[in-house]
């Protein structure tokens, strides 16, 4: 047999080799890299703009203060602040489940959300979790953000902390004790893209601009007075005249010698040169918004066609979607953090971010149509919980299915009455089926629906047994199963019953 090798050119065949420093090693390293050479042993950060002024990242958070970046960032991180957030099962344990809803409930969660969404701004954000512990459990009691200046990486791209007695190369941290959200971050520059790295040259070019335009308003926004003064006169009266002039400019008040003479003349002309600095101004304050939101027009809206709205609508969700990606990472981490300490390996509880009106949506939409089966009836405790209500915002009616119609009567669907307009969908496709059909067909496709449904002691078994079987279900898919479970077992109850009747 002959051995296994790779083509090198058509003419040569070389075994592939499996020592060290091929397949199995990484080669490309810095230690071999020409390009990456530092006494200090600690990777420089590459941001062009610092390298070239000189100076750390404290640069960009100057740039907060400016009046356009401000109210920018501040609508960028609103879009994830906002959504609600909770702490869903998937396929953990509901105990580890509970446990890590409870330890998240004790932090300021919205803070930490604020905090991992400066990533976006200035590459990364370092935040420290400090642990506790409560009873027989650690648990995080303070997850606070830290200054992005004082932590440096390493030449194999592991987080360090700059300290006193080590400046330069800083001192390695313990694991599960910093968590590290960063934007667009790679081998080559491990701290990460900076959004405000972007609006520094437009917030320069705006401030000098404004600078050179108050100097331009000053020289050019009022009316020059002009003397003229007797060619015989000394510096003394000349500089008392043209201290007049300079009072006349604040009271509109001259006094002058006799035989001097003073007029107002009119800067005319400049006002299409002001214009300069306003569309300087106005075309920097279009680019920070860019830069930051990806779009203008939500923050300098000047007209535009209900199309350029929805394309800016759309690239703002895209930049929110990137957003809310690294907040549920970086909570995942802390998470699967919590879980390994206190569980061990294993499946973990997952951290989700919402709009709150979507969810409410769907679990009504839910509700309703497990009501409407006429076999459900929820709790007052399930409003209280699904839907944030309190005990005395409302009442549950007794002896009827909550819903908006009582379900189905059996004797409706025994006599085989025709669907009508204002008849429920589950309704119709009963009344469609006949006894013979439906037993039939039972022992093939309804028995181990029957015996799930049989076996079960209530509708949250049958969920819970449901999501056992298909565990990689959609929550639309699943609603959908458990609906239909639900109504052939209904189905089935109806036609025995029929058939014992007519025994």
């Amino acid at each position: 047999m002959a051995a296994r090798g790779i083509w090198t050119s058509p003419y040569d065949f070389r075994p592939i080799d499996r020592g060290p420093g091929t397949l199995f090693e990484e080669i490309a390293t810095r230690e071999r890299s020409p390009d990456f050479f530092s006494l200090a042993m600690s990777l420089p950060d590459p941001d062009p703009v610092l390298r070239k002024l000189g100076k750390d990242i404290k640069v960009y958070k100057e740039l907060l203060s400016d009046s356009r970046v401000g109210p920018c960032v501040e609508s960028r991180r609103a879009a994830v602040v906002s959504l609600e957030w909770a702490v869903s099962r998937g396929h953990a344990p509901a105990a580890q489940a509970k446990f890590v809803g409870k330890c998240l409930a004790k932090l300021k969660v919205n803070e930490i959300i604020r905090q991992i969404l400066n990533a976006p701004l200035f590459g990364m954000q370092p935040i420290e979790v400090v642990w506790t512990r409560d009873g027989g459990s650690i648990v995080p009691s303070k997850v606070e953000a830290k200054p992005v200046e004082w932590f440096t990486f390493s030449p194999e791209n592991e987080l360090r902390l700059r300290t006193r007695s080590n400046l330069i190369q800083g001192e390695p941290l313990p694991e599960k004790k910093f968590l590290l959200p960063r934007y667009n971050a790679t081998y080559d520059n491990p701290y990460g893209e900076r959004v405000l790295s972007r609006c520094f040259w437009p917030v320069t070019f705006k401030k000098g601009g404004l600078k050179f335009w108050l100097r331009f308003i000053e020289k050019f926004g009022g009316a020059w007075v002009i003397a003229k003064h007797d060619p015989q006169a000394d510096k003394k009266a000349i500089d008392a005249l043209a201290d007049r002039l300079e009072r006349a400019i604040q009271d509109a008040v001259l006094v002058i010698p006799e035989g001097n003479s003073a007029q107002i003349v009119e800067a005319a002309g400049k006002a299409g040169s002001s214009s300069l600095y306003k569309d300087l101004k106005t075309t920097c304050d279009e680019d920070i918004a860019i830069c930051i939101l990806g779009q203008n027009l939500t923050t300098s809206v000047q007209g535009g066609s209900r199309a350029a709205a929805e394309v800016h609508e759309r690239v703002r969700h895209e930049i929110k979607d990137g957003d809310k990606h690294i907040v549920v990472e970086t909570m995942a981490t802390l998470i699967d953090w919590l879980c390994e300490i206190n569980f061990g390996p294993g499946e973990r509880p997952v951290f989700e971010l919402f709009e709150e009106e979507e969810v409410d949506q769907k679990l009504a939409t839910r509700d309703k149509t497990l009501a409407n089966t006429g076999q459900v009836k929820f709790t007052k405790r399930y409003f209280m919980k699904g839907y944030g209500l309190e005990e005395e915002d409302f009442e549950v009616v007794s002896g009827q299915p909550t819903g908006d119609a009582p379900g189905p009567k059996p004797t409706d669907f025994a006599q085989g009455r025709p669907a009508t307009a204002t008849d429920d969908p589950l309704d119709a496709m009963a009344a469609a089926l006949t006894p013979e059909t439906l037993r039939g067909i039972a022992g093939q496709l309804l028995a181990p629906v029957l015996d799930l449904v049989e076996s079960a002691g209530s509708v949250e078994a049958i969920a819970e047994r449901l999501h056992g079987i298909y565990p990689d279900m959609d929550d639309t898919t699943f609603t959908d199963l458990l609906t239909r479970a639900i109504f052939i077992a209904s189905v089935w109850g109806r036609l025995s019953a029929q058939a014992e009747g007519e025994q």
